[in-house]
């Protein structure tokens, strides 16, 4: 039986050894977890980077955060996008290619025409990614001039794509531009040539390697997790949960957390909760 008093102190000591006040010392952080919410905590009660800052101020917090978010992503440092539960997410260059597994891509030119037919992005994501896959990286501005010069209401559809083609691990951003709000924009380009080393790791693993390997993770960074919360918050179907847990074997047991019923913890960590 888990209490969730000793839950929470678990996630605490996780969290205790990291006190982040440098780009460094971030990715420490990033490499550490395996990946993460980029600024505040969110669903699945994974940590965010402000958690484990080392200031009380809010404006510093993301002052810091915001630099980091910029410079470690265009030095190809770790990952950022939009990518868990529609909110700004690290990864380490280490867990990236399990997730780009999970994708459903292959490293193909023809991978979001794929998605496109089997209805998983929309038609605008699909165009956008071709002009990217062509014409070479370009801006949220350069995508709005080029796919709606009339300014005839686009924006919403615009993020709604963006949004798809991140979480489908078909575009990155790569840098950002621009110094003031009214000129600022992120710079995009297609996953594969952001990072082709991670889609080439990514072909030697399976679906149920990589779900394997992500759902480990997660465990060691929460400690417990109910099956029907851990397919919520990454979107898996319940046989591809069942698969990962046939992969890891006894390296995943089931327990009891108090008031809250059934859920996964890693064996190796049982004796801490």
């Amino acid at each position: 039986m888990i209490l969730p008093s000793s839950l929470a102190r678990y996630r605490r000591r996780v969290l205790a050894g990291h006190r982040v006040a440098s780009e460094r010392a971030c990715l420490r952080f990033v490499n550490a977890m395996g990946f993460c919410y980029a600024f505040t905590r969110g669903p699945g009660d994974l940590p965010g980077l402000f958690d484990v800052l080392a200031t009380r101020s809010v404006g510093r917090m993301w002052d810091w955060a915001w630099t980091w978010k910029e410079e470690l992503p265009r030095r190809k440092r770790l990952y950022y996008g939009k990518v868990i539960r529609h909110k700004p997410t690290y990864i380490s260059l280490d867990c990236l290619p399990h997730f780009y597994a999970l994708s459903g891509n292959v490293g193909e030119p023809d991978d979001c025409l794929v998605a496109y037919r089997a209805g998983r992005v929309t038609r605008l994501a699909k165009e956008i990614y071709e002009f990217l896959a062509a014409r070479g990286r370009a801006s949220t501005r350069d995508l709005r001039q080029f796919f709606d010069p009339e300014g005839n209401a686009l924006g919403q559809r615009l993020q709604r794509a963006l949004r798809e083609l991140q979480e489908g691990f078909f575009i990155v951003k790569v840098d950002e531009v621009g110094d003031n709000p009214g000129n600022y924009a992120y710079v995009w380009d297609t996953f594969p040539r952001w990072l082709p080393a991670a889609v080439n790791r990514a072909g030697s693993i399976t679906e149920a390697e990589a779900a394997a390997a992500v759902l480990e993770r997660y465990l060691g960074i929460v400690g417990a997790a109910a099956e029907e919360e851990i397919c919520d918050l990454w979107g898996w179907p319940a046989p591809l949960l069942q698969r990962a847990l046939q992969r890891l074997g006894g390296r995943v047991a089931t327990a009891q957390i108090r008031g809250r019923g059934p859920a996964l913890c890693r064996q190796d960590l049982r004796t801490g909760l």
